[in-house]
């Protein structure tokens, strides 16, 4: 363990193999305070004994993962913000990390050096925002306690589904096309939006992504059977997906999923810091810009439209 100043954030790295921690270390410490560890237990210990800005957590380790090791940090330090490190990615631990971790970013091996310190900045200034309880400003709070989901896919039985959970607490709005969820978006404050990754042959990505630089309240939760790793990485780190529901949907676990997505939700206007918690990585790609930008110019021409008078 190095210690440093009192003064500068601190950085909990935990990984099996000791070459990494000594590499992430010499990175980090000039601006950090740097704890390591290769052992999950003394990981949870730390986290238990020390304020920790930031956990970065190898994916692949013995005795416990490095989605388990954040599921407990985050239960033991709510307000560290939770980073998973991996050169093993695959579907199954991208989804747990989402639905069981919460993790603000998924970051492959080999890291960029520029990409993991501009990652873990991002991730520091949101963790004192959250210690000093520097609030973003949110919309006026939701009438009451009821909210509006919005259900984006092309199967009648997902909206029944969805339907059957929440009415007649909530409203629930079923649409079949991108330009009718975004007209809904436009003109409704939506809570929550289920929707699969694609309707037809249109990918909903760029959708996902835009929403989310535009609402950053607005939660997420996809269905799918999609097993492609490296796209579902891609919208944790730039569109905050909140939660990943396989199909074919069950009643149970979507209504579990559900019910967790309406208390997150709550909890980001009970303490309106949290938001800073669902900031995105913006689009990298030139055809991912491109394709964000295109769906901004709509979602402006539909908010420009909605205010014109009849």
């Amino acid at each position: 363990m190095e210690t440093t100043p009192d003064h500068k954030p601190r950085i909990l790295l935990v990984d099996d193999e000791e070459r990494i921690l000594r590499s992430l270390g010499m990175l980090l410490r000039m601006h950090y305070q740097v704890f390591a560890t290769s052992d999950a237990h003394e990981a949870l210990a730390i986290l238990k004994r020390e304020k920790i800005h930031v956990l970065i957590s190898d994916q692949r380790m013995p005795v416990m993962s490095g989605t388990e090791l954040l599921r407990q940090a985050r239960e033991i330090a709510p307000t560290t913000i939770r980073i998973l490190l991996t050169g093993y990615a695959d579907s199954d631990s991208a989804m747990d990390a989402v639905n069981e971790s919460e993790i603000f970013r998924y970051i492959n091996k080999p890291w960029g050096p520029k990409e993991l310190r501009d990652t873990i900045a991002q991730a520091v200034g949101i963790a004192r925002g959250l210690e000093l309880s520097t609030a973003p400003t949110l919309p006026a709070a939701p009438p009451g306690q009821r909210l509006t989901c919005l259900v984006l896919d092309q199967d009648v039985a997902t909206y029944q589904a969805v339907k059957e959970v929440l009415v007649p607490a909530h409203d629930v709005i079923w649409r079949r096309t991108i330009d009718g969820a975004l007209d809904v978006l436009t003109n409704t404050r939506v809570a929550i939006l289920v929707t699969e990754l694609s309707l037809g042959n249109e990918d909903l990505s760029a959708m996902l992504k835009t929403l989310k630089q535009a609402h950053p309240e607005l939660l997420t939760i996809i269905l799918t059977c999609f097993k492609d790793t490296s796209r579902l990485v891609e919208l944790i780190n730039q569109a905050q997906i909140y939660r990943y529901v396989p199909k074919p949907v069950r009643k149970g676990l979507l209504g579990r999923n559900i019910e967790s997505t309406i208390a997150r939700y709550r909890s980001l206007y009970a303490s309106p810091a949290q938001l800073l918690t669902q900031a995105v990585e913006k689009p990298q790609l030139p055809d991912q810009q491109e394709k964000v930008a295109k769906v901004t110019q709509y979602l402006n021409w539909l908010r420009a439209r909605a205010r014109t008078p009849a």
